[in-house]
């Protein structure tokens, strides 16, 4: 059967994609969530899409009034124009029956269901939202109460063949379940406050009775006018067979060092102190991919796009040094404004939309601070490496250190899971400090166990003689 038929788009095509294709057709849908997490601006997006297809589209408000929608809209430079927007409030004392043996709350609530029920049924509304059903309960004298009253309006309205999105605000002192065993698909967004920089925003669909769906948390974003969600990577699902690429350095010292070109797929650690070279040493990666005519990805969370750009510049040829080449696309990545869902993103959209055939991170540190609240940096750096690989794509990590290579501890610990690891360093011979490199693995292949000089000029790198081993005459020994 064409999903289509069966499901019906938000509005949002990455939340689609999680939901397997949309919302189930002609069923009730629970959208749960704290006070401001985005579930009325997401309602409304489900309904103005509902617009852009020819769907008839109704908000039954219970709370806020037509002027407050319309001002949230606003604010997303949104027209709310089609969609029909009916305001319920439950009924004042004066207008509920005179004679009864019911409580008043029954009566109300009772009221109150009808006639949202009639309303729907009246319209004949393609798709509905009904927001919010904190006031439903409000109204109900306990939890049994609530939920009969609640399974009787999802009787109703799947009688009427609406797709309907139920907004709860999660706002009850105990933390009850009715709505969600009552409602066909269920949907938490959650808002995650950092201890600096902006809130992480996340959902997961909980269920969806009778249909596929991604599981696991998948973080989102409200911008203005748009809706974002970053579906959790799963490498698996992902593979291309494009051909080979074999890339060196372009440092002859280096390359025969590292056993010649790094292989396509394969994943890399630089590491070493501030300063030692590892990002130029990446850069030369990075223009040997770009002068053969690949697409190469960078992703700075410490230096400056300008900084970057000006490094690369200068150590292209004179006939190259005009502009900034088209397949070298550098972004700047603010660790305390983007979540990891996000950035896995950006790294996705390179590689799947520009054919981007070397992803570049700099620095493994910074985006340490962007997961650490996970404390699942392997896990995540494994599918990112996993996916990579399936993709064909080589991946170069740098991360800083001021000690030995110490895999118990972060962001050492990586290299567990990388390819191929790089180190640099520095070494104090007469009062000076020079800088060293060596290959401490390379999973494909021999390597050099040489520790070399490294020589960091005006044009590029270079390698010189292999160090002494430690006690032999003219020894270097390492700096303290």
């Amino acid at each position: 059967m064409d999903s289509r038929s069966t499901r019906m788009a938000t509005g949002v095509p990455e939340l689609d994609a999680v939901l397997r294709g949309g919302l189930l057709r002609h069923r009730i849908h629970l959208i749960e969530g704290r006070p401001g997490t985005g579930k009325t601006t997401l309602g409304l997006r489900y309904l103005m899409h509902g617009i852009e297809d020819g769907d008839s589209c109704l908000y039954v408000t219970l709370s806020e009034t037509v002027q407050e929608l319309q001002a949230t809209a606003t604010n997303h430079g949104w027209s709310l124009s089609g969609i029909r927007i009916e305001e319920l409030m439950p009924l004042p004392p004066d207008e509920q029956p005179a004679q009864t043996v019911l409580l008043p709350t029954d009566t109300e609530l009772s009221a109150l269901v009808d006639r949202i029920a009639d309303l729907v049924a009246s319209v004949g509304a393609d798709r509905v939202v009904i927001d919010s059903m904190v006031e439903i309960r409000l109204l109900a004298r306990d939890s049994a109460h609530y939920r009969r009253q609640v399974i009787d309006l999802r009787r109703r309205l799947s009688a009427v063949g609406a797709t309907v999105m139920l907004l709860d605000d999660l706002t009850s002192d105990g933390r009850e379940f009715e709505l969600q065993s009552a409602a066909h698909g269920v949907i938490t967004l959650e808002q995650i406050e950092r201890s600096f920089g902006a809130a992480r925003r996340r959902l997961r669909v909980v269920k969806l009775r009778g249909g596929d769906f991604q599981s696991g948390w998948h973080d989102f974003a409200i911008l203005t006018g748009e809706i974002l969600v970053f579906p959790s990577l799963i490498a698996q699902e992902h593979r291309r067979d494009d051909p080979e690429i074999r890339i060196v350095s372009g440092v002859d010292g280096f390359d025969a060092m590292f056993g010649g070109p790094m292989a396509t797929g394969s994943s890399t650690m630089l590491i070493g102190p501030s300063g030692v070279g590892k990002t130029t040493l990446a850069l030369q990666y990075a223009l040997s991919m770009v002068r053969a005519g690949q697409h190469v990805g960078y992703f700075a969370f410490d230096e400056s796009t300008a900084t970057l750009r000006s490094r690369l510049v200068d150590h292209m040829g004179t006939d190259e040094r005009t502009r900034q080449p088209r397949n070298f696309h550098l972004s700047r990545v603010n660790p305390s404004r983007i979540s990891p869902g996000e950035f896995v993103w950006k790294v996705r959209r390179l590689v799947e939309d520009e054919n981007v055939r070397l992803i570049i991170i700099d620095s493994i540190n910074s985006y340490l601070d962007v997961i650490r609240e996970e404390k699942s940096l392997l896990m995540q750096m494994n599918e990112l490496f996993s996916y990579l690989g399936n993709m064909n794509v080589m991946s170069i990590v740098i991360g800083a250190h001021s000690a030995s290579l110490d895999t118990s501890k972060e962001p050492d610990a990586l290299s567990i899971i990388t390819d191929n690891i790089i180190s640099l360093r520095y070494l104090e011979r007469d009062h000076c400090v020079d800088k060293a490199v060596c290959v401490l693995k390379k999973r494909h292949g021999a390597h050099s166990h040489d520790i070399r000089l490294l020589h960091l000029t005006d044009d590029g790198m270079r390698v010189g003689a292999a160090v002494a081993p430690a006690g032999a005459p003219g020894a270097l020994p390492l700096a303290s």
